[in-house]
């Protein structure tokens, strides 16, 4: 009886990671440019299916729009996950990493996505927040604000977009090692998945790296 509530419990985890890759899988950027122009963003500017480049084809409203819409789609797995889980911090890890998955390779476009920031960053907000309820408020923002501190503070220096993005993501396994609390195996799936999450952002910016390199990338005009 036992094995067996056991196997169904895993069988509803498994399907719930299935559907948080799918869930961050939609393609906020394609569908806005589609409704929008009638075609593919993916032919235009970068290439990126995400809120930059949608800034640079449709104007900063629109991608303002897809950026919140983004970050919307990571938080909101996290959010359920809790409800439904809210003491499995090593499911949480797993969901985490499939919805930024699903953003940067979504099967409903041939699994060409974004970059993966802004579902990125509403993963982020989840993670940091809602499993360290009992935590004081400035420790559970704190993550938060170290990863998006650093992206601001880059970006405002250099203005590209990438390069903050980068910046960023190398800060987020170091800002939840020193702010989650009690190293225990559970805690730690949270800094492995961050690594995760740094590791799938420098490889949806192999391109943007190597024109980093040759000084070529792009700045995004104030």
């Amino acid at each position: 009886m036992n094995i067996s509530i056991m196997n169904i419990d895993l069988f509803y985890k498994i399907i719930f990671i299935i559907a948080a890759y799918l869930f961050g899988a939609f393609p906020t950027a394609y569908v806005i440019h589609k409704i929008k122009k009638g075609d593919d963003i993916r032919k235009y500017g970068s290439g990126n299916v995400g809120g930059t480049n949608v800034t640079r084809t449709l104007g900063a409203g629109y991608g303002i729009l897809t950026i919140v819409v983004d970050v919307i789609k990571g938080f909101t797995p996290i959010l359920v996950l809790y409800f439904i889980y809210p003491q499995d911090l090593i499911l949480l890890s797993i969901v985490s990493v499939a919805v930024i998955l699903g953003h940067d390779f979504p099967a409903y476009i041939k699994f060409k996505g974004g970059k993966g920031i802004a579902a990125s960053l509403g993963v982020v907000i989840g993670v940091s927040t809602l499993p360290f309820m009992d935590n004081p408020i400035w420790l559970k923002i704190l993550p938060f604000l170290i990863i998006f501190g650093t992206w601001a503070v880059i970006f405002a220096v250099f203005r590209i977009v990438s390069l903050a993005s980068l910046s960023a993501a190398i800060t987020a396994p170091i800002a939840f090692y020193f702010t989650v609390t009690g190293h225990t195996w559970d805690t730690w799936a949270i800094v492995i998945a961050a690594f995760f999450w740094c590791a799938l952002t420098f490889i949806t910016h192999r391109e943007n790296i190597k024109r980093l390199i040759n000084k070529e990338e792009k700045k995004l005009k104030r």
